[in-house]
């Protein structure tokens, strides 16, 4: 099974989705998009509304004003009572959720998971900042804030998908490309707080719950983690996280899965082939099977490397074909 990260670079919602559509039928996803509008970039998206968010799309800036607490009572209050609709994510952020959802029934029949993401609590706290330039996961208050709006938000994503198609499971996944500066002198955050921050975003979601790290990092954090499925960088980074074997074990045998981002997403998406991306496949599961013989290859995901909203256009198109390929491969 294949499916993708999230970012495109098309700035037409239709052709983001086409392009879903003709590819990733089994595991459809809906498509942010970045270069459409400034509300759709990684952060602003998933954080729309919060207490103290600051935004200024003139200069492009985002931030926390730590002095302005209006609303945090409300806030608290809507959570205790779980009024997800107050933590709807807009058209303006997300327009491509919304058409997604108007669309999916044109390949309903081939749907097997609908996938949703968002941007992980680490990673938002790390890349959120407040008014001095400090960091948010610093914050105590705040960063407690972003965290149960992420929760809510998820809780509202996929209660809205499960509104439209409630026969199909879902799947979010929550990126987290900041895990890759973990263990750094710059970051004091510790590895427990890490795992206590994730498990908070993640509990109580009516969906199977995903991480995406698009580099190297100390992967037994996602291990002990309550995630179901880990999904990372094969073409650039393989054998990183088999170095934590007893932690992957332990995982896998939790019901845990770890899906392999094999399609480059990068400019090395012109220079690849099918052949080539079919070497990584099988060294792969070479890998994986030194963790254990419970591995069901064929529910495996296969996911490009990180998302495509970086990316120039011919790149993309070329990436998801190169997904499709390898699916017809393996599958």
């Amino acid at each position: 099974m294949i499916t993708g990260i999230g970012s495109f670079p098309f700035r037409e919602t239709d052709k983001a989705i086409d392009s879903i559509f003709s590819t990733c039928r089994e595991i459809p996803f809906w498509p942010q998009l970045p270069k459409k509008s400034f509300y759709e970039n990684m952060y602003l998206t998933f954080l729309e509304g919060i207490p103290g968010l600051t935004v200024d799309e003139k200069r492009g800036t985002i931030y926390i004003d730590t002095g302005k607490t209006e609303g945090i009572e409300e806030f608290y209050d809507n959570i205790h009572n779980k009024r997800y609709h107050m933590f709807a994510i807009s058209e303006r952020a997300a327009s491509g959720l919304y058409r997604f959802l108007e669309r999916l029934n044109e390949i309903k029949d081939d749907v097997r998971f609908i996938k949703g993401q968002l941007t992980g609590p680490f990673s938002t706290g790390l890349g959120l900042k407040d008014e001095n330039g400090r960091p948010i996961i610093y914050n105590y208050g705040f960063f407690d804030i972003v965290k149960k709006a992420l929760h809510m938000k998820a809780q509202w994503m996929v209660s809205t998908i499960k509104k439209s198609y409630p026969d199909i499971d879902v799947i979010i996944f929550f990126d987290e490309p900041f895990l890759v500066s973990f263990g750094s002198a710059f970051i004091t955050v510790s590895k427990e707080e890490v795992i206590s921050n994730l498990n908070e975003v993640f509990e109580g979601l009516d969906a199977i719950t995903g991480v995406h790290c698009c580099g190297n990092t100390d992967w037994s954090i996602l291990f002990k983690s309550n995630v179901r499925i880990i999904n990372y960088d094969v073409f650039n980074f393989m054998d990183t996280i088999f170095y934590f074997k007893n932690d992957g074990e332990e995982f896998l045998k939790r019901g845990g899965a770890i899906s392999p981002g094999i399609v480059p997403s990068s400019e090395k998406a012109l220079t690849v082939n099918l052949e080539d991306l079919l070497v990584l496949w099988k060294q792969f599961l070479n890998h994986l099977s030194s963790f254990g013989n419970s591995i069901k290859i064929h529910d495996t995901i296969i996911t490009p490397s990180c998302g495509f909203g970086s990316l120039g256009l011919p790149e993309t198109i070329r990436a998801m074909e190169l997904l499709k390929e390898l699916d017809e491969r393996v599958s």
